[in-house]
């Protein structure tokens, strides 16, 4: 009986441009106050799919993607047998399962940039973006959803510095269900972060507005002049620029709030949060903003006070700047929230949302690097040890391929952990790697693939425990049937203080 472990990646958790596929994008914003026609530099990789594919080709070995050019997408369609191409009733379904892999031309892109596009899952389905590299055995997830949905629904990716050139790889499985399909409207990759945004694209970079009776926020400027007074827009200082702006007009109650709400980042980043905000009648309404994680938790990064807005004209009409240090080694969401106390309560604008690596203050305290607690055991340990007492150690060992057993994970010719009753004095001993410590007071994710061979499903051949000062506490047990291939889990934990990690 053999254990082989390949800890992978350690990392702190915490419409008018659109065809009538279904129904329109809703942007969860309640109007738009212009057409917004300025394009931001596209990056290769892009595709709009009007009259061709960009280069994206469909794997042959799997079912092609269709290009539909009356509608400006490709989508992939639960597959149907001869008999229900003939009939198709409101009972019958599918029967085979059918996936979809469309692959980008080589993409080239050294500096930080941002893959958004515009999708639907009708009825049922799973949409996975994910990123290969020459030499890789594996493909890198980037994304994925189940949702369905009955209008296009936008979503952003990071993709990181990379200095190795790489394919985008979209993987779409329709449901079996009758009417299923997967489908991409669009793929835009752009230089710079997610998060930031000038609002002068049409899908406003993902940032939508958390919808409420009464306070929302539009789109402002394009030339449209919606109120009296509206301001010019911060990017072009003039009227033909957009801008996000929220007015307590309708506000019917006391404590109205609006949420702008951007992406969720999908890989650990920290550094300079910048906007600029216009924003009148500041005792009638609270500007703050916050990040937001997966579990809806909140954390305040900047409030705007009257301290802050003395040292400026005071009246609506001077855009204010503001930088935040910004800490998200987890995914989270940043928040642009404004509360009134009344119909007067004023209005605050929005604009020209930008990030930098680095923090806004020398001062600032680095943020945990994850990078220092992963491992792909190609080059040894990395900073894990081995518990010296327990008398069988794991093996770092590396297995070509074969009938009978899979490579490693990484490449399938490199090298990963092997914990086997051979090697070990007799029975009942176990094999323990200990990961470096951990900062406390964070919440992490542990990504790891492991293999099991010769054990039934009730044995519980490894586990994870969380080793603290005051004592130990298991965060995960394997509960998989021997199937002797590379399985991959992810284990939420959160730490009070220091801990290291260790499997067994």
């Amino acid at each position: 009986m053999d254990v082989n472990l390949l800890l992978h990646v350690l990392f702190p958790l915490r419409a008018d441009l659109f065809p009538q596929k279904t129904a329109m994008l809703p942007f969860y914003l309640l109007t738009f106050a212009a057409t917004i026609q300025a394009h931001n530099q596209l990056l290769p990789g892009s595709c709009n799919f009007e009259s061709n594919t960009c280069g994206y080709t469909s794997d042959a070995d799997f079912t092609s993607w269709t290009l539909h050019k009356d509608g400006r997408f490709v989508a992939v369609d639960a597959a149907m047998s001869n008999e229900q191409d003939a009939e198709i009733s409101a009972y019958s379904e599918p029967q085979r399962e059918t996936t979809g892999v469309l692959v980008s031309p080589v993409v080239e892109q050294e500096e930080w940039s941002c893959l958004r596009f515009v999708y639907q899952i009708s009825v049922s389905g799973t949409l996975e973006v994910l990123q290969r590299m020459e030499g890789r055995s594996f493909d890198r997830p980037l994304w994925s959803s189940q949702e369905p949905s009955d209008s296009w629904v936008i979503a952003s990716i990071d993709l990181q510095n990379n200095t190795e050139p790489y394919r985008i790889v979209i993987e779409g499985k329709p449901g079996r269900s009758t009417g299923s399909s997967v489908a991409i409207f669009e793929i835009h990759i752009s230089p710079g972060y997610c998060l930031e945004c000038n609002f002068e694209e049409s899908h406003l970079c993902g940032y939508s507005n958390q919808w409420n009776a009464n306070v929302n926020w539009y789109v402002g400027g394009g030339g449209v002049q919606l109120l009296s007074d509206m301001l010019d827009d911060h990017t072009y200082n003039n009227g033909t620029g957009h801008f996000m702006y929220v007015d307590s007009v309708y506000a019917k109650t006391f404590k109205e709030v609006a949420k702008l709400v951007s992406p969720l980042t999908t890989v650990p980043m920290s550094g300079c949060l910048s906007f600029q905000y216009q924003r009148s009648d500041q005792r009638g309404n609270l500007f703050s903003v916050f990040t937001r994680d997966r579990l809806g938790q909140y954390q305040e990064l900047w409030r705007a006070g009257p301290e802050i807005q003395n040292d400026w004209s005071g009246t609506l009409g001077e855009w204010i700047p503001v930088q935040v240090d910004l800490k998200a080694p987890y995914s989270v969401q940043v928040v642009f929230e404004v509360a009134f106390n009344s119909p007067r309560g004023g209005r605050v604008a929005v604009d020209d949302i930008s990030f930098s690596s680095e923090f806004c203050s020398k001062d600032t305290e680095p943020t945990f690097d994850p990078s220092i607690a992963s491992c792909d055991f190609e080059s040894g340990l990395c900073h894990y040890t081995q518990d010296q007492g327990t008398g069988s150690l794991w093996k770092r060992v590396s297995v070509n391929a074969n009938i009978f057993r899979n490579g490693d994970h990484t490449t399938g010719t490199g090298s990963f952990l092997l914990a086997h009753s051979w090697l070990g004095p007799r029975s009942g001993y176990v094999s323990r790697v200990i990961g470096p410590t951990l900062p406390g007071n964070m919440k992490y994710c542990l990504r790891f693939y492991f293999s099991l061979r010769g054990f039934n499903q009730t044995d519980q051949a490894l586990a994870v425990y969380l080793q603290q000062s005051s004592g130990q506490e298991k965060i995960w047990t394997q509960a998989e049937k021997s199937r002797g291939i590379w399985i991959g889990t992810d284990v939420t934990f959160q730490t009070s203080q220091p801990a290291k990690v260790r499997e067994e």
